[in-house]
């Protein structure tokens, strides 16, 4: 009886044995679940942070895009700006260029007027140097 007694004792400390094994296993099984949803949680979490990143980093070369486009516009309005000073500039130049052509063609004729009266008195004064020559030499 007493063997008995002792086996039946064994058989329960073992089956305990096994037992408090098998508990360990499932909670070292549940345990390793937990720390397998925490890592799925922790990299999506990092994917999430990075996806914000990614998507504020595109965020800023659009916003970049967008000055450097309003940058141009500006450019290309001031340009334009400019060209067409320009042309107003050629434009009043080229209007009043029948004005200076005027002014031209005035001087011109004013010039030919003293250049005739020049060379009408040079005339005169050359026929009147020749007939005092030859009025000396029928003197004389």
């Amino acid at each position: 009886m007493h063997a008995s007694i002792v086996k039946r004792a064994l058989a329960a400390h073992h089956i305990a044995s096994d037992m408090n094994e098998l508990t360990q296993e499932r909670s070292s099984m549940y345990a390793s679940i937990v720390i397998r949803a925490l890592t799925s949680h922790q990299i999506g979490s990092n994917m999430n942070e990075l996806t914000q990143e990614k998507s504020r980093i595109h965020a800023n070369i659009v916003i970049n895009a967008l000055a450097a486009h309003q940058l141009a516009s500006s450019m290309n309005e001031l340009i334009q700006e400019r060209n067409l000073i320009y042309a107003n500039t050629v434009i009043s130049a080229l209007t009043s260029r029948p004005i200076v052509g005027d002014m031209s063609k005035r001087t011109q004729e004013r010039s030919r007027i003293h250049a005739s009266i020049v060379i009408s008195a040079l005339v005169a004064h050359q026929i009147a140097s020749d007939m005092k020559k030859y009025m000396q030499e029928t003197v004389l």
